[in-house]
C-alpha cells in the first residue's frame, strides 16, 4: 500500500506536469531565454516536448537575441596538450579604470601537437589545429560550442599542398556555419592560393566541395579573418602587394577591396567589427589608427586617430572592438593577474578588466606553460549542430 505522502507527491508531479502542457510555447520560450546557458541543458531533461522546442530555430534565435545584448570576452588557450575555454560578461562600467570579475569555465579538448589558430563565430569557435592521423600530421578543422559543450570534428582537408589557410563564417540569411579553406603554393616565386574549399555545416553530409576564385591572392600567414553581417574579410597579397579580400558566405563569392592611400597595411594589427562595419587596426608607434569601411560598395573608408598611453603594442596578441565601439586587447604572455585593456576613442582613456578564476579552476595552481592565448568578444549560443 503506497502512504499517503508519496501518493501526495504523485498528485503534485501530475498537476506540475499537467500545468507545464498548457503554458503556451511562445511563452516557455520567452521565460527560458532569460536563463542562463547552462541552465538550457537541465530544461532539455524536464521532457521530450521541451527538449524538442529548446532545439527550434524561434528559441536559440530568442536566446542569441538576449544573449547579445549581454557580450562576453572568450578566451582559449592551450595548457599541458589541452585547449580550454573560458568566458566572462564584459563590464559596462565605463567610468571605473579597473574591473574585477570572474571567469566561467566552458570546456577543454585534448590538443594535436600543433596550432594554427582558433576563429569565433556567432557564439562557435573554429579550433584549427594540427593532429596525428594514421601516421601523418594533419589539420582538422574542430567546431566547438564553447556554453554546450558541444563540439565536432570536421573531415580532414585534402589538398595537394600543406600549407592551407582556414577561415570560418555565418551566412545569417540561411543560417548556416561554413569553413573556408584555401591552398597556398610557391610556384617559380609566385606565391598564390590554388585549391579553394568550402565546408556547409548544418546542410547534409559533411564533406568539402571545391570553388573557384576569379582573382589570383593568397592569404596572408597566421591572420585571422572576421565574419561581419555574412561578410567574411582577411588580410591578402597579390603580386607582393597588401590588401584585404572578401568572401560572401552565402553567394561564395570573392572580391578585393581597395585600401585608401596612405593605409599604411604592412603594420595591420588585426580586422574588427566596428559596429557592424570592417576595421583596420593598425599600430604604427607614435600614432595608432583605425581604417574604418563605411560604404562596402563604393569603398569609402573614415580614418581616427587614438594614442594609447603606456602600452607596448609589439607585445599585442589580440584585438577586438566591444559593441559599443571601443579598442579591446591583451598582452601576448599569460600573467597573472591577467587584463584586458579597452580604449575609449572619445574619452582616450585606457581601462583594465582583470580577469580572476582562470588559475584556481583551470590551472589549478598548477605551474603550467600556457600557449597560444587567443582571446575575442562572445555571445553565447545555445544551437545545436
Amino acid at each position: 500500500m503506497d502512504c499517503p505522502g508519496n501518493s501526495h507527491l504523485k498528485i503534485v508531479r501530475l498537476n506540475t506536469q499537467l500545468s507545464i502542457m498548457t503554458i503556451p510555447d511562445e511563452l516557455i520560450i520567452e521565460i527560458l531565454s532569460r536563463l542562463p546557458a547552462k541552465s538550457i541543458a537541465i530544461c532539455r531533461s524536464v521532457s521530450k516536448e521541451w527538449e524538442s522546442l529548446l532545439r527550434t530555430p524561434a528559441f536559440t534565435d530568442s536566446f542569441l537575441a538576449i544573449s547579445s545584448a549581454q557580450p562576453r570576452i572568450l578566451l582559449t588557450f592551450k595548457c599541458s596538450g589541452k585547449w580550454h575555454y573560458c568566458s566572462t560578461l564584459q563590464p559596462q562600467h565605463l567610468d571605473k579604470e579597473l574591473s574585477v570579475v570572474e571567469a566561467d569555465y566552458h570546456m577543454r579538448l585534448i590538443g594535436g601537437s600543433g596550432p594554427e589558430s582558433c576563429l569565433s563565430v556567432q557564439g562557435f569557435t573554429c579550433l584549427i589545429d594540427r593532429s596525428v592521423i594514421m601516421g601523418k600530421n594533419e589539420r582538422v578543422p574542430v567546431i566547438c560550442n564553447p556554453c554546450t559543450g558541444q563540439h565536432l570534428t570536421l573531415p580532414k582537408v585534402k589538398a595537394n599542398n600543406s600549407d592551407l589557410r582556414t577561415f570560418f563564417g555565418y551566412d545569417p540569411i540561411n543560417k548556416l556555419f561554413k569553413v573556408l579553406c584555401m591552398t597556398v603554393t610557391n610556384y617559380r616565386k609566385q606565391v598564390n592560393s590554388k585549391e579553394h574549399q568550402v565546408l556547409t555545416i548544418g546542410k547534409g553530409r559533411l564533406c568539402w566541395r571545391k570553388i573557384k576564385c576569379l582573382f589570383l591572392h593568397y592569404p596572408e600567414r597566421n591572420r585571422d579573418g572576421i565574419c561581419i553581417n555574412g561578410i567574411l574579410y582577411y588580410e591578402a597579397r597579390s603580386d607582393k602587394t597588401c590588401l584585404i579580400a572578401s568572401f560572401d558566405v552565402r553567394s561564395e563569392e570573392f572580391r578585393l577591396i581597395n585600401m585608401p592611400e596612405g593605409a599604411k597595411l604592412t603594420y595591420i594589427s588585426a580586422l574588427v567589427n566596428f559596429k557592424g562595419k570592417l576595421c583596420v587596426v593598425v599600430y604604427s608607434g607614435s600614432h595608432d589608427e583605425l581604417w574604418v569601411l563605411d560604404d562596402t560598395r563604393k569603398e569609402k573608408w573614415s580614418k581616427h586617430i587614438f594614442v594609447s598611453p603606456n602600452t607596448d603594442f609589439e607585445g599585442v596578441k589580440s584585438t577586438w572592438a566591444t559593441d559599443t565601439g571601443e579598442i579591446a586587447w591583451v598582452i601576448s604572455s599569460w600573467k597573472n593577474p591577467f587584463y584586458v585593456f579597452i580604449y575609449n576613442l572619445d574619452s582616450k582613456r585606457v581601462r583594465r578588466v582583470e580577469i580572476n578564476g582562470i588559475e584556481d579552476n583551470v590551472l589549478k595552481g598548477i605551474d603550467c606553460y600556457v600557449s597560444h592565448l587567443s582571446v575575442t568578444n562572445y555571445v553565447e549560443n545555445v544551437m545545436i549542430l
